[in-house]
């Protein structure tokens, strides 16, 4: 009887929770992000209908000497057209509290990208980032992920 009721809790709580349409990461060297780094995911979209939030997943040490970082994002489409943008990603408030989680020296953002988009083509996309400080090489970052998740409607 405990056996079941644990199973069913299990089975509750995750199905509350929707697995990403794409999630990868890439650690960055542990020497230092260079500008010129620039870390690439690859995915493919079957439905231009389907709607997205997108997300970019950072970790870093709590030795990060900054209190935000900022992010070039370029989207190339299927038809090889790009868009560019630059993202500003808050991560401390004005005290140095860093606002994600993590255990350790370790924290954790989950930055939001684009909301409620959908990719206008079918196709194969690659999302290419590099970042915009002025430090080179930019270090303290350990990882850097793309993620993608359905809008339900």
């Amino acid at each position: 009887m405990r056996f079941i009721a644990i199973f069913l809790a299990v089975c509750a709580l995750t199905s509350c929770f929707e697995m990403p349409y794409y999630s990868e990461s890439s650690a960055v060297d542990s020497s230092g992000w260079y500008s010129a780094d620039t870390l690439k995911f690859n995915l493919s979209i079957a439905d231009s209908s389907q709607r997205f939030n997108s997300q970019i997943n950072l970790s870093h040490t709590g030795d990060y000497p900054y209190s935000n970082l900022y992010l070039f994002i370029d989207i190339t489409y299927p038809n090889s057209r790009h868009r560019v943008d630059t993202l500003e990603c808050v991560l401390a408030d004005k005290r140095g509290r860093w606002y994600g989680t993590g255990l350790g020296d370790m924290v954790n953002h989950r930055i939001q990208y684009l909301n409620d988009i959908a990719f206008p083509l079918n196709g194969d996309y690659e999302v290419a980032i590099t970042h915009g400080m002025r430090s080179e090489p930019l270090e303290k970052i350990t990882d850097l992920g793309f993620r993608i998740e359905r809008v339900s409607l």
